[in-house]
């Protein structure tokens, strides 16, 4: 891997908005189970949450191989995804209420063949100049059809 095909990300905001989205999602979850949020969530919040969101965090890794956009994931089941990005259809700045308070963008990429699948193909979390990574992939995914065209694959 070269380091210079490596995205920078900003993992303290990322370990943040992980750590935060699962505490608001467990209380929003199970309030309605009879309050069941308002001790699970806090629980969370000072035992396993902050350890499992750094090392969450820690674990992403995202880079451009050739034209392949390749996504590590993952701290107790380790996931590693190669979007060809001759595939991508569109990456899509993203960026929530709780992704702006951590000051952190979300690059959704979306990819031909999904179907009626409405999740992205692939998620960054936190990339550093996310304009540009999404201008940068755009970029590569334009060569990568050009070069299809020409080979006539």
């Amino acid at each position: 891997m070269n380091n210079t095909d490596c995205f920078d990300l900003d993992r303290a905001g990322v370990a943040r908005y992980f750590f935060w989205s699962v505490v608001l999602s467990v209380f929003m979850a199970t309030v309605w189970f009879f309050g069941a949020g308002l001790v699970l969530a806090p629980i969370y919040a000072v035992t396993f949450g902050p350890w499992l969101s750094r090392a969450q965090a820690s674990a992403l890794r995202y880079w451009l191989e050739g034209y392949t956009l390749r996504i590590d994931s993952g701290v107790f089941f380790l996931k590693r995804k190669s979007i060809p990005l001759d595939r991508v259809t569109d990456v899509v700045l993203n960026q929530g209420p709780l992704l702006r308070f951590f000051n952190i963008w979300r690059l959704d990429i979306q990819t031909a063949g999904a179907g009626a699948q409405s999740r992205a193909e692939g998620c960054l979390y936190g990339v550093r100049n996310p304009e540009s990574i999404r201008d940068r992939l755009i970029a590569v995914r334009d060569q990568a059809v050009g070069t299809k065209s020409i080979h006539g694959v």
